[in-house]
């Protein structure tokens, strides 16, 4: 049976079709990229601190680049790194300044600083392009410099644990150095890994940060020891959810805060599953423009780096 169709039939069939074409392009420009860049953090539950303060100078002189932040849970004070002015800020946990060091009647005593971490009454800082950790009083003055024979440094990012073990990153080599109290090397922990640039120690584990992987994930896990355990997550161009990791903080639960400069704070618990995120969707006062560093009170309070407004953002 031959079955005919007038053309008023034909032009409503034609619209219909159009419409349905139209239907499943918007489907497809629409929920597509929703997965293909990190529509899994949809799912998760958003952590939302409130903003509580910003920290944005020290008294009148504003941060040009702050790049670091440490917290020194036994004084309660917070270490800025700022790397374009070459020196380190310490304030009070309510943004009040304390002291300053590296600049002395005009001369620089820090180069393009890094990153730091306090143990005891010295302050360790990484510089770039120095071979070398140099190490200062309170008052901040340089009291000696721990090297590395044998070794190609180039500094990175520290992170120190509950016994006191100082970790440094080597991203020339793609290693991860660990200080004992005397200073020595007890330990090498990795080897090879292509860009690594920050390292996050918890009670028993080690996390390597690796923004663009060879080879590897983003997330190396090893025991604190040097063995591996394994490798998670990735950059989306490889089927992650992360844009640019720099830096990481294991807070008491064992939770990593992995911070990504384009995708805000990443949080994954003890069994490397992500179950919350902040920083990119919250109010404009409130959200990270492009954060780089992180660090914790035992109150509760996080301290964020964020490079774009040259300022700390303090959240509770």
């Amino acid at each position: 049976m031959k079955i005919c169709y007038n053309s008023d039939d034909m032009a409503l069939y034609r619209r219909n079709l159009s419409v349905c074409l139209l239907v499943v392009f918007l489907a497809v420009i629409v929920f597509i990229p929703a997965f293909a860049f990190g529509g899994e953090r949809e799912k998760l539950p958003s952590t939302s601190p409130r903003l509580k303060f910003s920290i944005k100078s020290f008294f009148s002189d504003d941060f040009l680049n702050p790049i670091g932040i440490f917290i020194d849970k036994g004084r309660d004070e917070v270490y800025v790194v700022d790397n374009e002015r070459d020196e380190i800020f310490i304030f009070d946990q309510n943004g009040t300044p304390i002291f300053r060091f590296g600049r002395e009647a005009g001369r620089r005593l820090l180069s393009t600083p890094i990153d730091l971490v306090v143990r005891g009454d010295l302050i360790y800082v990484s510089q770039e392009g120095k071979p070398y950790i140099e190490v200062f009083d309170q008052r901040g003055n340089s009291v000696k410099r721990v090297t590395f024979p044998g070794k190609v440094f180039s500094p990175g990012r520290m992170d120190i644990d509950l016994d006191g073990n100082i970790y440094v990153v080597n991203k020339k080599l793609g290693e991860c150095y660990v200080l004992d109290d005397q200073d020595n090397v007890v330990r090498t922990i990795g080897g090879g890994l292509t860009s690594l640039s920050g390292v996050a120690v918890g009670v028993d584990e080690v996390y390597l940060i690796t923004p663009f992987p060879s080879r590897s994930m983003v997330i190396n896990v090893y025991t604190v020891r040097g063995e591996f355990i394994r490798s998670f997550e990735n950059i989306d161009s490889r089927g992650g959810t992360l844009m640019l990791p720099t830096a990481g903080k294991v807070d008491v639960d064992g939770n990593l805060w992995l911070v990504d400069s384009l995708m805000g704070i990443q949080i994954y618990n003890s069994h490397y599953k992500k179950i919350s995120y902040f920083g990119k969707l919250e109010s404009h006062k409130e959200m990270l423009r492009h954060p780089v560093d992180i660090d914790f009170t035992f109150n509760g309070m996080i301290y964020v780096v964020d490079k774009e407004t040259k300022s700390v953002k303090v959240f509770n």
